[in-house]
């Protein structure tokens, strides 16, 4: 299989997938990313020793609050190509970790140009345009595709150099400190979001113990749910005893 036709199937599937995960239908991981490029370059078992490891690199890691997180998904996908063409499984595993990393920085522009679609979108519900704003809405998936398609595609093209890339991405200090700041950013605004729906004139005090709770003792976000239960428990509880008096 050409590269050209290596870049165009990898690069639809990963990025097409990355939006059907978003929508909670789940064709996209790294053990499947590594299989399906496998069979594209006649190494199944390889895909699927590479996607296997990739899996197990990526366990613990979730978007929560917005936070970006290496691409284990993208990273099967070159890692099994490197890995079948080299006959390595550790030149594949090296290569996928460093794209990994690298992807997070097309993870974090593919977030930022997603809101220019959201603003459109609501421009146009403001107006009561739904056709618009469905068609805004829809447009809104573009950058998640694009973030992933197009390097996978350019990466197929370029495969044989795919080192030297990541080694030239990575020197580039001066975008991946813009792209960090971005990504700090991202939870702080998912936070914000949640909190805008919570009615903190009733419940900041309940705000401000997660607060100095996370601050300034450095209990764990498992810790703060647990807490956060209890203190739900007994604020329903005492709520209930008093509607029922």
């Amino acid at each position: 299989m050409s590269n050209v036709l290596l870049g165009v199937i990898l690069g639809l599937y990963v990025g097409i997938g990355q939006v059907m995960n978003l929508s909670g239908i789940n064709m996209l991981n790294a053990l499947w990313a590594g299989v399906i490029a496998g069979i594209c370059v006649g190494d199944a078992n390889m895909g699927f020793q590479v996607g296997g490891t990739c899996l197990l690199m990526s366990l613990g890691f979730y978007t929560y609050g917005g936070a970006t997180i290496p691409d284990y998904n993208t990273a099967a996908v070159f890692g099994t190509v490197i890995a079948a063409r080299t006959g390595d499984y550790n030149s594949g595993i090296t290569i996928a970790v460093g794209l990994a990393l690298l992807m997070t920085q097309m993870d974090i522009l593919g977030r930022a140009t997603t809101t220019v679609f959201q603003h459109l979108g609501d421009g146009a519900l403001a107006k009561n345009d739904i056709p618009a704003f469905e068609r805004w809405t829809l447009c809104g998936t573009l950058p998640w595709i694009l973030s992933r398609a197009i390097p996978v595609f350019l990466g197929m093209l370029l495969i044989d150099n795919v080192q030297v890339l990541v080694d030239f991405a990575n020197s580039i200090t001066w975008i991946q400190n813009g792209l960090a700041i971005v990504g700090a950013a991202l939870p702080a605004v998912g936070f914000a979001l949640l909190l805008s729906y919570m009615d903190l004139k009733r419940f900041w005090p309940f705000m401000i113990v997660g607060y100095v709770l996370y601050a300034y003792m450095g209990v764990p976000t498992i810790g703060l749910a647990l807490v956060g239960a209890a203190c739900g428990a007994l604020f329903m509880g005492q709520f209930t005893a008093g509607g029922q008096q």
